[in-house]
């Protein structure tokens, strides 16, 4: 019993029968990267309308939200971040999505904030991350299915020259190099994509933490002045996280 053989056929058959598996998911692949890269130019285009200063503008919202809470008008609060997301230009769908929830948390009053505004920012932290995993998948399965893609036909192709059928090899050598340019092709559109977008959303929850950490810090602030018997000063600025 020849299991050398045995083990050459078994190996043999499986390199067959990967062949459409991998093709087909070569090209849902190049249609998922193409879809991702037709989201991404029109991300990019929106985000360069926005307008600078942009810490600015959220310390300025901070002092009016911190400001009505304080006076215990929540619903006024939730109102001036609604006019500030209308008002604002070049907002990511995350930070306008944040920037809803924010409303909402501020509208339900001040019991418990800062535990809620942390929970909310956790979950965008999650949501970002899973943005990312679409591209950073692809990133390192492209080039690999578009290696299989590579060596699965060049067997066949390399046997098909020993019998002197040109035709045969030609096909297989087609099939390799295609699907080495589709695999490339997916994973350097992605990691153009991923490395955009980590520092686009590493931005936006720059900015969230900011606008809590403020509003959070004035309200604090105010509370220890009013305290103290104090009178309030300049706005707080928030402490660096760790």
């Amino acid at each position: 019993m020849n299991i050398l053989g045995l083990m050459q056929s078994a190996h043999y058959l499986i390199m067959n029968a990967l062949l459409y598996p991998v093709m087909g998911l070569l090209l849902f692949l190049v249609v998922a990267v193409l879809f991702i890269s037709g989201n991404f130019v029109s991300e990019f285009v929106y985000r360069r309308k926005r307008h600078p200063g942009g810490d600015r503008h959220c310390e300025k919202l901070a002092g009016r939200v911190s400001k009505n809470i304080l006076q215990a008008q929540h619903e006024a609060a939730a109102e001036k971040v609604k006019d500030y997301l209308e008002e604002s230009i070049g907002q990511s769908r995350s930070m306008r999505d944040f920037l809803t929830d924010f409303a909402r948390l501020v509208a339900d009053g001040r019991d418990n904030l800062e535990i809620r505004a942390e929970k909310v920012l956790q979950q965008y932290e999650i949501r970002t991350s899973e943005a990312l995993d679409k591209s950073r998948v692809m990133i390192r399965i492209g080039p690999m299915l578009g290696l299989m893609g590579t060596l699965i036909p060049m067997g066949p192709a390399l046997l098909a020259l020993t019998k002197g059928d040109l035709t045969q090899m030609a096909n297989g050598l087609i099939i390799a190099f295609g699907t080495t340019v589709s695999g490339l092709t997916i994973g350097v559109l992605a990691y153009v994509i991923s490395v955009a977008r980590e520092r686009w959303y590493a931005q936006d929850m720059r900015d969230m933490e900011y606008i809590v950490d403020l509003t959070l810090g004035n309200i604090d602030r105010h509370t220890q002045s009013a305290g103290n018997g104090q009178e309030p000063g300049a706005t707080v600025l928030p402490m660096a996280r760790g």
